[in-house]
């Protein structure tokens, strides 16, 4: 007799359960768990993670709507402010401690400043470690309670779109995380913070308006700090010398405004990102000879540098876009394995790429060009694809890479890198994909996130992959039960796929600029099938069987 498995997940505690249903980005699942048996379902009574979204039910559609559109609101912002206060009230009850809290109003008018005091209160007297609060960043603000600053027990808190003119006294002796949004924040929130939160690692203003100019930020605790289109802000020094990430995004408001940054005693910084269009040659190389051990950097539309130097053994990770005057870059990474692109120029052909396990490059049409589709008709451009098929040229390809060549519906995939083609085509995108990741998953993610219209697989002489793929497109299931429990803009290919044929490259009959082009080249690879798909229209309601036929 065959032994019946046993259930070893059901017999972990119940706090190491809670934090495996954390990590469920559907709340729908989570609460799927209550019905496989009675221990499942006090767990989920149980559950100390709580998520009210306003957006949920706004989505609510009532079978019968009667009345005007502003009654309908009324009433499903009534049902929502209901839920909140039982849910909170029942778990009050319970005696529930509650880990993480969350609340995203998509509307806030004053009658509804009173509920929301009292959730909050509910919220912080109930040991909550965790605490979000996003609000329309409107005219008309909640203004939030001065106690939410006092509360002991937090190890994260997020606020967006709140006034903060209540507050007056900081004290977070335990907060480790704080990401103010969309707020004016005041210098002395800032000096409290730095005093009164000894344990803050990681600080975010994102879309703030600041009081001041001059941002200083001094503490040994500090490990991420963010700092994005924050108005006013202009110069920020960091004394913090465990930092290891820092982004910074400013954005000018008229060409005169300069920006400085100190990060002289961030000596560990090992995660820079950069969106600052007044960076120059002179000050990016000031920045980056301070920091000896960084492992990513990120250049974004630092639309003034021209010329850099990047030389380090430990750069891992390097990002270049839309530094649109970018020219030139000496880029000495040994160590390099990831690299992004994306400009209208190929300033990196002196950098060595060999050693690289990813690549994601975007080379957008000029100004001159903007008008143009498809394929480049003049020497200028094809000059500029022949040197980007020398720079693909010097991967290493015996480690296994593989190659997407995409343009709009249009994809092409490389089985290996032995032979490249590269056509001379407007904003064009390439992909070099991690040799880990199978030919298979590789598919299922184009196919899944694109739907192409065409699709081009460039392969060795001697392989099956091509037979196998269509195979698999062709035999899927008819009554498809692969994502029965997911919603309709989640569900994979499978469901929205109605039609596929598949030729070699030499027998296609209705050939398109692309399959001709390929036609020309077929002669320097080993083989190259064309595969022409047909999707459905309406995704929503497309493959779930016969009964959902789709005509097209």
């Amino acid at each position: 007799m065959k032994e019946r498995p046993v259930d070893l997940i059901s017999q972990l505690p119940d706090h190491i359960i809670h934090q495996i249903l954390s990590f469920l980005r559907c709340k729908k699942d989570v609460a799927r768990t209550s019905v496989l048996s009675r221990r499942w379902k006090d767990i989920w009574a149980s559950f100390l993670i709580l998520d009210f979204d306003q957006r949920n039910f706004q989505m609510m559609s009532s079978r019968k709507e009667t009345g005007s559109a502003e009654a309908e609101t009324k009433k499903k912002k009534e049902i929502f402010r209901s839920f909140v206060s039982n849910t909170l009230q029942r778990r009050i009850e319970q005696g529930s401690s509650i880990r993480k809290i969350s609340f995203r109003l998509t509307s806030f008018d004053g009658d509804m400043a009173t509920d929301i005091n009292k959730w909050i209160k509910s919220a912080t007297q109930s040991n909550t470690q965790e605490l979000d609060l996003h609000f329309p960043s409107k005219k008309k603000l909640y203004t939030l309670s001065h106690n939410v600053f006092t509360v002991e027990t937090l190890t994260a808190l997020c606020i967006s779109g709140c006034n903060l003119k209540n507050v007056k006294v900081v004290n977070l002796p335990n907060l480790r995380k704080l990401c103010l949004e969309r707020l004016h924040v005041r210098e002395k929130i800032i000096q409290d913070l730095s005093q009164d939160c000894p344990l803050l690692e990681d600080l975010r203003l994102i879309h703030c308006s600041t009081g001041f100019r001059d941002l200083l930020l001094s503490s040994d605790k500090l490990r991420r700090v963010d700092l994005h289109l924050c108005r006013r802000l202009h110069k920020v020094e960091l004394r913090a010398p465990n930092l290891e990430k820092f982004w910074y995004h400013h954005q000018m408001f008229c060409r005169q405004e300069q920006v400085e940054l100190d990060l002289a005693s961030c000596s560990i910084l090992k995660s820079l990102t950069v969106e600052i269009p007044s960076m120059t040659d002179e000050m990016f190389q000031s920045l980056v000879s301070k920091l000896p051990v960084l492992e990513q950097l990120s250049l974004c539309q630092c639309n003034k540098l021209k010329t850099i130097t990047i030389s380090s053994h430990r750069l891992k990770k390097l990002s270049l876009r839309d530094c649109k005057k970018l020219k030139e870059a000496d880029i000495d990474t040994p160590n390099l394995v990831s690299f992004e692109y994306k400009g209208k120029e190929m300033p990196f052909l002196s950098m060595n790429p060999s050693g690289l396990i990813e690549a994601n490059i975007y080379l957008q049409r000029g100004v001159q060009n903007q008008t143009r589709v498809g394929f480049c008709d003049e020497e200028d451009d094809r000059a500029r694809f022949a040197k980007l098929q020398e720079f693909l040229g010097k991967f290493d390809h015996s480690k296994g890479l593989k190659l997407i060549v995409h343009s709009k519906k249009t994809f092409m995939v490389h089985e290996d890198m032995s032979k490249i083609l590269v056509p001379p085509i407007y904003d064009l995108k390439l992909e070099i994909i991690k040799p880990s990741l199978s030919l298979e998953d590789l598919f299922d993610t184009v196919l899944r996130k694109w739907h192409p219209s065409a699709l081009f697989l460039v392969s060795p002489a001697i392989t099956e992959f091509p037979e196998n793929l269509y195979d698999k497109l062709v035999n899927k299931e008819k009554k498809l039960v692969c994502c029965r429990y997911n919603a309709a803009s989640n569900k994979c290919w499978r469901h929205f796929l109605k039609d596929v044929k598949a030729d070699n490259i030499s027998d296609v009959l209705h050939p398109s600029d692309w399959a001709t082009w390929l036609k020309s080249c077929s002669s320097d690879v080993g083989k190259i099938t064309s595969f022409a798909l047909t999707w459905a229209k309406d995704q929503s309601t497309a493959g779930d069987g016969v009964e959902n036929e789709i005509v097209l």
